[in-house]
């Protein structure tokens, strides 16, 4: 453990950071600033988060320096670690020593080969989804106190809030994004081929239904192309549209 500690951030001081983390909205941004939080809030040198995908595919996708990228993707590499672990569980995983650490015997001695000895990763989740790791690293071993393990608790449940409101929010905006690009092909349609808005989609879904290619991807193709992909005209699909059986 380090002999001397860092300052804490007040209850006042880290209640304004936090707000402040929670009415960002970019999503970029407000990761970054939850690195620093951490950094300011706990006795430690460095700071990751990792974010886990849909495919369950792992990504550090902000920290505070290089040798937390090597440490964070051997991890990956290795399908074993600390991050791993809190990021599949609803953990908190205190790693003491990490040359010696038993739980994860491939990762350690590899992470203590970086010089960094003491790691702190907590599960970042909501009730409704998972969504990764906050990663804290010292260089001493033996570095995390009871207080420390508390305030980067606190620093992951604020994470874990902004987190998933940016993630709601991005997929919101794709949704918008993707109604917005199939409403264009819909429109491009009816003019072309004097269709309703009903058949012009209904087109649109037929070829993506029996293309098997996504709806949105469909009508990306038809606004840069002028044509349904695979098609010189869309002539049976509009005409199957505008003459149901």
């Amino acid at each position: 453990m380090s002999t001397e500690s860092r300052p804490r951030l007040s209850a006042l001081v880290f209640a304004e950071r936090a707000r402040k983390i929670a009415s960002n909205r970019s999503a970029e941004d407000s990761i970054a600033q939850i690195v620093q939080l951490a950094l300011d809030s706990v006795d430690c040198e460095y700071a990751s988060v990792t974010l886990v995908h849909a495919d369950g595919t792992f990504e550090t996708v902000a920290s505070s320096h290089p040798v937390v990228d090597q440490a964070d993707a051997l991890q990956y590499e290795l399908n074993e670690g600390p991050c791993l672990t809190a990021a599949e569980t609803n953990g908190l995983y205190v790693v003491p020593e990490t040359a010696t650490e038993p739980r994860w015997p491939n990762w350690g001695p590899r992470a203590a080969a970086l010089g960094l000895h003491s790691i702190l990763s907590i599960h970042l989740f909501t009730d409704r989804q998972v969504l990764g790791a906050l990663n804290l690293y010292a260089r001493p071993a033996y570095q995390y106190t009871e207080d420390d393990i508390e305030a980067a608790q606190v620093v992951a449940a604020h994470a874990s809030v902004s987190l998933a409101r940016s993630r709601s929010e991005q997929n919101l905006w794709r949704a918008v994004d993707s109604r917005h690009v199939i409403g264009q092909a819909q429109g491009v349609l009816m003019e072309r081929h004097s269709l309703t808005a009903e058949q012009a989609f209904s087109v649109l879904k037929r070829y993506s239904q029996q293309s098997n290619v996504k709806l949105h991807e469909v009508a990306v193709i038809l606004l840069r192309t002028g044509d349904l992909p695979g098609q010189s005209t869309p002539s049976t699909f509009v005409t199957d549209a505008a003459n149901p059986a």
